[in-house]
């Protein structure tokens, strides 16, 4: 058993209240990046049956996921809105100098409009979670723990 909670290392290292910073934002995109990742190498076919022994393990996995998920939508969008902000700044430039140049004002609000699109996924994601975790609720195993995850 671990001797410690993720939200104990999230918080440390990532308070809610900042620094909010571009160091720490963008390590905890890397942080997000690496957990997908682990959770990929523990439920595929050499790591499941230790991963998620019983079915409530998946359940609470799927819940975990579906808040993760729900979460997204904000999140695309104040990037999309800082793109927006962004293609308005005379600094911003698109580093392809071949011909045709980019402008990067284009570059940065096709950007924002593709994140836009990205938000309506998000949503029908979370939601196909939220209906996957209806049914999983309901799942257990016979030699499983009761209640625990």
């Amino acid at each position: 058993m671990m001797d410690f909670y993720a939200t104990d290392i999230i918080t440390q290292y990532w308070p809610v209240d900042g620094p909010h910073v571009a160091v720490t934002t963008i390590e905890a995109g890397r942080a997000l990046a690496e957990l997908v990742r682990f959770l990929n190498h523990a439920t595929g076919p050499g790591h499941r049956r230790s991963a998620m022994p019983y079915a409530n393990v998946a359940n609470s996995l799927i819940g975990f996921l579906h808040s993760a998920v729900a979460s997204m939508p904000q999140l695309l969008g104040q990037l999309s809105e800082f793109l927006e902000e962004q293609a308005t700044d005379p600094t911003l430039y698109d580093d392809r100098r071949g011909t045709p140049k980019m402008p990067a004002d284009d570059t940065a609000r096709t950007a924002a409009a593709v994140l836009r699109e990205a938000t309506h996924r998000a949503n029908h994601l979370a939601s196909a979670l939220n209906t996957a975790g209806q049914h999983t609720t309901h799942l257990g195993n016979d030699d499983g723990p009761v209640g625990e995850s």
